[in-house]
């Protein structure tokens, strides 16, 4: 297989990482839409860092996967999530003291080497993006129509994990 990667284990069972997305549009005074990127910055990621994304991380053990979006899209990109498409068709079922929550993202995407599988969200935020965070550098809206032409002519610019469901946002078939 070439390199090994590490990957988290239950009882000896190696399992995959999930994180969450949020593709975060917004429209401008002129009609058009515009989506939040920003580039990745990573010491631990070399592979990556440079590469262009959408705000996104890792859940917490026991963290509310709303919350979890919001928490990485404050810290990656200083906005404030005001609406996370699906939240509001979230079904909590209590049983025997713990809940089952049905969630409705946009999509689900994997890594198939491994050991990434994201959740992606449709969301809205308020603020301005900050330039420079721990992770990432270079938040700012872009035209759609500007987006569709980096990930038709350069795809290799933008972070894998997030590719697929940008395609499918943007409607660029495979």
């Amino acid at each position: 297989m070439g390199t090994e990667k590490e990957l988290p284990t239950l009882r000896g069972e190696q399992l995959y990482i999930p994180f969450v997305g949020a593709i975060i549009e917004r429209e401008t005074g002129d009609g058009k839409t515009q989506v939040l990127i920003q580039v990745r910055e990573k010491e631990s990621d070399k592979i990556y860092s440079g590469s262009i994304e959408i705000p996104g991380g890792k859940l917490s053990a026991f963290e509310d996967i709303y919350e979890t979006v919001r928490r990485e899209v404050k810290e990656e990109s200083g906005l404030t999530v005001t609406f996370i498409g699906g939240e509001d068709k979230r079904i909590d079922c209590p049983n025997k003291g713990d809940i089952s929550t049905l969630i409705q993202p946009f999509c689900v995407t994997q890594m198939k080497n491994g050991p990434f599988i994201g959740i992606i969200f449709l969301c809205k935020a308020v603020g301005e993006p900050i330039l420079v965070t721990a992770e990432t550098k270079d938040a700012k809206w872009i035209d759609i129509e500007e987006l569709k032409k980096i990930i038709n002519e350069s795809p290799e610019r933008v972070y894998t994990a997030f590719l697929a469901p940008l395609r499918k946002y943007l409607d660029i078939p495979r």
